[in-house]
C-alpha cells in the first residue's frame, strides 16, 4: 500500500500555508538527481523508518533522519533537503498570481 504524506509551505506574504504532497515535492526526477533512490518511499524504507501514517512521519526522530539524509543525499540535514525541495516545487508549480 502506498503511503500518502503531506506537508505545508508558508510563503512570507501569504496568510495561509500552501499544502503539498511529498510524492509531488520528492518526485522521481528530484530523487534521482539529489539522492541514491528513485522514490521517496524507497528513501524512507531504506532508512528503516517505521512509517504507517502521517503522524508516524511527523514524529520521525530528526537526528536519525539527518544521518540518513547526510549519508544518502546531496544534503547535510533533513531540513536542508525539505527546504530545497519545497522551494524548487513552489517555483515550478505555483501560479505567479498566487504568489
Amino acid at each position: 500500500m502506498k503511503l500518502k504524506l503531506s506537508g505545508y509551505y508558508k510563503l512570507p506574504h501569504l496568510t495561509s500555508p500552501i499544502s503539498f504532497d511529498f510524492e509531488d515535492v520528492f518526485n522521481t526526477a528530484f530523487m534521482k538527481k539529489y539522492t541514491r533512490y528513485k522514490t521517496f518511499e524507497q528513501f524512507l524504507n531504506n532508512g528503516r523508518f517505521n512509517i504507517s501514517d502521517q503522524k508516524d512521519f511527523e514524529n520521525l526522530p530528526e537526528k536519525s533522519m539527518n544521518i540518513h539524509v547526510a549519508k544518502n543525499t546531496k544534503f547535510k540535514t533533513w531540513q536542508e533537503m525539505i527546504d530545497f525541495a519545497t522551494d524548487r516545487y513552489i517555483k515550478k508549480n505555483i501560479n505567479r498570481t498566487e504568489l
